[in-house]
């Protein structure tokens, strides 16, 4: 009966040891979420790739919300699509971002509204010339911010003032501008400062003895989703320009893989030239416009178009504007800047504390944030704006060379070992029972 008894307790024994060694095996099973958690962590340093630079970004204050614009030395070593962007707080925890885009196509709404000649006047040697707005529908405010005529069928260059007014009798200057056409060039149109609820508009010729005939005003009202202006900058790049046969050739150095919305080039002297705007792999760019260089001096004023803006922002590493001489001699340029859009990080905040900016891995995805979800209703709140630090390096913790690292130190090895001192305890137990009985 004694023997019994201790055999038993021995098997007791023995089952309690095997529970906790199974245990054991089976533990980082168990627990897929911490071991996922775990594994998620050495990716993002290892297989996941080590980000190279970092940047302090400051905050004037404590807002729930702040924007962040980014300059060229983010996009001269980030990763393309800016996908490794990555913002931290004081502690090292991640910051939820979205980012905004200057280059994106925003939707734009027009209103266009027809008119009346309703008077005719002059007034020394200018003409004046009265419009009534129709409205679009009863009830319904007039509101346009582009004036659009009818140009006489000759050539003619002519200055003029637009006046703006509520009822037709008192008159409020609103700008003035040049109406042209010649040598098959044109303007016929004058954009306000903003958008008015004028339901009359005066146009006034200047210096116009001849009595050349505007006979139609559009009203357009032209608005868009957000504006622009916060997103451009502008710059000198480094350009090379060369003369190949009859062609001009100017490259244009972007490295930095800035998004490029407009090439201004400065010059001298008359002009009228066609040009070809590629990429640096050798793709033609549609550009706006007829794809024509002007410069125009007259007696009292000077028409030009030499602006070249593609249709899309290019970000190549390089643009190559070519302009066609014929047999004239090379346009004289005396300096030539380019006009870009940087994209704007929105990013939650809430402590005055400094925050900073990670980039820089190409290996990295890019994170999926929530707070994209809000982005209406944050874009209705106030947004303080954020300032980039300097740039610095981030030191590279050095990776063990493959085969280096001691396989006991895995998880495969340290199960080895587990599994191993199970089956030694199983055999010696055994023994033990064997004995006993």
């Amino acid at each position: 009966m004694h023997s019994k008894r201790k055999t038993g307790q021995r098997a007791r024994v023995a089952a309690v040891l095997l529970a906790v060694l199974g245990g054991l095996v089976l533990g980082p099973a168990a627990f897929p979420a911490h071991s996922a958690a775990a594994a998620s962590g050495e990716a993002e340093k290892t297989g996941g790739g080590q980000w190279k630079f970092s940047r302090e970004i400051s905050v004037p204050e404590a807002v729930p919300y702040y924007e962040l614009y980014l300059d060229e030395a983010v996009y001269r070593s980030a990763a393309e699509d800016l996908r490794d962007l990555r913002i931290q707080d004081s502690t090292g925890a991640p910051v939820p971002y979205y980012m905004e885009s200057g280059a994106e196509k925003v939707e734009e709404h027009s209103a266009v509204y027809s008119s009346a000649l309703i008077h005719k006047a002059v007034k020394g040697t200018d003409t004046l010339l009265d419009y009534q707005i129709k409205p679009l529908a009863e009830h319904v405010d007039i509101q346009g911010n582009r004036l659009v005529f009818e140009l006489p069928a000759e050539s003619f260059l002519k200055h003029v003032e637009v006046w703006g007014g509520y009822d037709g009798q008192a008159w409020e200057q609103l700008g003035t501008g040049d109406l042209y056409a010649t040598n098959g060039l044109s303007a016929d149109s004058i954009t306000l400062e903003r958008s008015y609820k004028f339901g009359y508009y005066r146009l006034v010729v200047k210096n116009n003895p001849e009595g050349l005939e505007f006979p139609g005003l559009t009203l357009v009202d032209s608005s868009r989703e957000w504006s622009t202006a916060a997103f451009m900058r502008q710059k000198t790049p480094q350009t090379e320009i060369t003369q190949v046969e009859n062609r001009t050739e100017i490259i244009i150095s972007n490295t930095d893989r800035l998004k490029i919305g407009k090439v201004m080039l400065g010059s001298t002297g008359n002009f009228l030239r066609r040009y070809e705007l590629y990429d640096s792999a050798g793709s033609k760019l549609p550009v706006t416009g007829s794809g024509e260089l002007y410069r125009l001096d007259f007696k009292d004023t000077r028409i030009s178009r030499t602006e070249i803006q593609p249709v899309t922002p290019a970000s190549s590493d390089s643009l190559r504007v070519v302009i066609y001489n014929l047999d004239d001699a090379p346009i004289s340029i005396t300096d030539l800047k380019i006009e870009y859009l940087v994209d704007r990080l929105v990013f939650a905040g809430g402590e005055k504390t400094p925050y900073s900016l990670r980039y820089g891995n190409t290996l990295a995805t890019a994170p999926q944030y929530d707070i994209i979800n809000f982005k209406d209703r944050i874009s209705g709140e106030k947004l303080v704006q954020a300032a980039l630090g300097a740039e610095t390096r981030v030191p590279v913790t050095a990776a063990e060379p493959p085969g280096t690292s001691w396989w006991l130190q895995g998880r495969w090895g340290f199960n080895a070992i587990i599994i191993a001192v199970s089956l030694l305890l199983i055999l010696i137990v055994a023994r033990k029972l064997g004995q006993a009985k």
